[in-house]
């Protein structure tokens, strides 16, 4: 998977990246946030779905996708959104594996101050879970 998912998909319409510090990451199970960067990319489709990328050092990404249309926002500035598909990379030159899943994010305004990312999911190969807290600075964006 290229590392700038605008490179992977034509039906991208908007990219923010997010800058700050990946608190914990669980691959199927596995902790492995000792291999989590330092930011994170939430992306937008054509077709309402959205995604929190966790990427890795080693080039692997791991997505939270879920539908956007089905977001509830118990607060002003709280949003929680269903997951629905895992989206795994292993690396860029290796191939991505899509699994159904049920879960959650929950996360605040990045655009106001730190704000924390928590997501879990479950899926056939076990449970995935990652927690973002962002830097405080505005979050870059691009739109396609």
């Amino acid at each position: 998977m290229p590392a700038d998912p605008a490179l992977a998909d034509p039906r991208l319409t908007g990219m923010a990246i997010v800058k700050g510090t990946c608190k914990k990451l669980v691959i199927a199970g596995k902790d492995r946030s000792a291999d989590c960067k330092g930011v994170l990319l939430n992306t937008d489709y054509d077709d309402q779905r959205t995604g929190f990328y966790f990427t890795l050092l080693d080039g692997g990404v791991i997505t939270f996708s879920n539908r956007g249309d089905l977001e509830e926002r118990p607060g002003p500035d709280q949003i929680v959104t269903p997951v629905d598909l895992m989206i795994i990379g292993q690396s860029p030159k290796q191939s991505i594996n899509r699994l159904k899943a049920k879960g959650r994010c929950r996360h605040g305004n990045p655009f106001k101050g730190p704000s924390l990312l928590e997501c879990t999911a479950d899926s056939e190969l076990g449970r995935f879970e990652g927690t973002f807290l962002s830097n405080g600075e505005k979050p870059e964006l691009k739109m396609f």
